[in-house]
C-alpha cells in the first residue's frame, strides 16, 4: 500500500471511530433521582380560538405524568373525553406539560376524540370542563379540576371523575391556577 493511500486510510479509520464515539454522560453517571409522589396540577390554561375555530389547553404539573384526560360538555350534551398527553418534561422529574389542541366540527358524527370537539367558541359560557391527570406509572389518577358550570359537574350520569377541586379562572376564564 502506498504511504499516501495508507494514510488516507488511517484518517478514514480516525473520523469512523470519531463518529461512533459515545457523546453525552459517562457511563458511570446516574440518571437524576425522581420524586415519587404523584403530580399536582400548578395550572391550566385553556382558550377558544374563532378565526382559527380550535380549542386549546396546556396543563402544568408538578412532577412527571402518566398523561390525563380533558372532558367537555355544554347544556344537557353528553361529555366529551379527550386525551392530553405529555408535550414537556422535566429531565429530572419535577414537571411535566400536557397538551391538547381541538379543531372544532359543529357535527357531533364527525367528531374524533383527541382531534375535534363539536363545542363552539361561543358555547364557553354554558360549559363545565374537567382535567385529570394520572400518576406517573398511569395507573391511577393523581390529580384533577374542574371549572364552568357547576351543575354539569353535579349532573353527570357516572363517567365523569369524581373531582372536588374547582380551578380558580380569574376574571378571565381563559387561564387559571389551582386556586390553592
Amino acid at each position: 500500500m502506498s504511504r499516501a493511500r495508507s494514510g488516507g486510510f488511517l484518517l478514514l479509520l480516525l473520523a469512523l471511530a470519531t463518529a461512533c464515539h459515545r457523546r453525552g454522560r459517562a457511563a458511570t453517571d446516574q440518571p437524576p433521582a425522581v420524586e415519587d409522589a404523584p403530580p399536582e396540577i400548578v395550572g391550566v390554561d385553556w382558550g377558544c380560538d374563532v378565526d382559527a375555530a380550535t380549542w386549546s389547553f396546556e396543563i402544568e404539573t408538578d412532577g412527571w405524568t402518566g398523561n390525563g384526560y380533558l372532558w367537555m360538555a355544554s347544556g344537557s350534551a353528553t361529555w366529551e373525553r379527550h386525551p392530553v398527553y405529555s408535550v414537556e418534561a422535566a429531565r429530572d422529574g419535577s414537571a411535566d406539560r400536557l397538551a391538547v389542541e381541538l379543531d372544532i366540527e359543529p357535527d357531533p358524527r364527525e367528531v374524533v376524540l383527541g382531534s375535534s370537539t363539536r363545542f363552539l367558541c361561543s358555547d364557553r359560557n354554558a360549559m363545565a370542563f374537567v382535567v385529570e391527570v394520572y400518576s406517573a406509572d398511569g395507573e391511577a389518577v393523581a390529580d384533577c379540576r374542574w371549572w364552568g358550570v357547576a351543575d354539569l359537574v353535579g349532573a353527570d350520569d357516572g363517567g365523569l371523575p369524581d373531582c372536588g377541586t374547582r380551578l380558580d379562572t380569574g376574571d378571565t376564564g381563559d387561564t387559571g391556577d389551582p386556586g390553592r
